[in-house]
């Protein structure tokens, strides 16, 4: 893929994860910090951004650059939004629960729950409207690509259909993942600044849509590859 495609595939999957960190920081508070202790954390976190980092420099240069503006705008606008909409929800539910069975401790539970639910829904959100947009633009760059090559006379009309079903399905599946990826990364190792979480999302939705890409690439390479027949074996 061009380093162009690059930066707005990885800048949809990178702003739909800062639009779902406040989400992210609630499932982390009501059951991830339990999972790994301080030092795991630390760890994992590096670990992960320094990847993902690396990943968009290499296939998206300047990307993380514009990452700091690009990523304070989106956390202004929805991370907080969606912070304050699985504390409101869960406290709403905790709030009936205790109205019903008048014990602070069903109560407490119930709000836990709530929240890791209203948290989890709205993590499901952010990845389906970053899937759906990268839908639909990988799937105008694949169109593109496709008709161009029928054009020149690289490819069928039924192959350039099918190079731009793969790309519009590869992108979304790749913007989904990005997203997915920022928010458990938030999830299990707790708060992460905006820009990091902006990079980490980009990172991982410009590495999978490459690893998708060597997959289906690979795959019809062996399909187009014909059977030779055993030496033993007339003509």
């Amino acid at each position: 893929m061009s380093s162009r495609r690059n930066k707005i595939l990885g800048s949809i999957a990178g702003s739909g994860a800062v639009a779902v960190r406040g989400a992210a920081e609630a499932l982390f508070s009501t059951a991830g910090k339990g999972l790994l202790d301080e030092g795991a954390r630390e760890g994992l976190r590096r670990a992960m951004v320094e990847n993902t980092t690396a990943v968009v420099d290499a296939l998206a240069p300047g990307l993380s650059m514009g990452a700091q503006a690009t990523a304070k705008v989106i956390v202004d606008q929805g991370g907080k939004q969606a912070g304050a909409l699985v504390l409101h929800e869960a406290a709403r539910q905790a709030g009936q629960a205790a109205l019903t069975d008048g014990a602070s401790a069903v109560a407490a539970k119930a709000l836990a729950r709530e929240a890791m639910k209203t948290a989890g829904r709205e993590v499901l959100k952010g990845a389906g409207k970053a899937a759906g947009i990268g839908f639909v633009v990988d799937g105008a760059f694949g169109a593109y690509e496709g008709v161009t090559a029928y054009q020149r006379g690289r490819m069928t009309k039924k192959e350039a259909l099918a190079h731009a079903a793969q790309e519009a399905s590869t992108g979304a599946v790749a913007t989904g993942a990005g997203v997915l990826l920022a928010a458990g990364l938030v999830a299990v190792t707790g708060g992460a600044a905006a820009p990091l979480v902006f990079a980490v999302g980009a990172g991982g939705a410009i590495g999978a849509k490459q690893v998708l890409r060597r997959l289906i690439n690979r795959a019809s390479a062996k399909v187009l590859v014909p059977a030779v027949p055993d030496a033993g074996e007339p003509g």
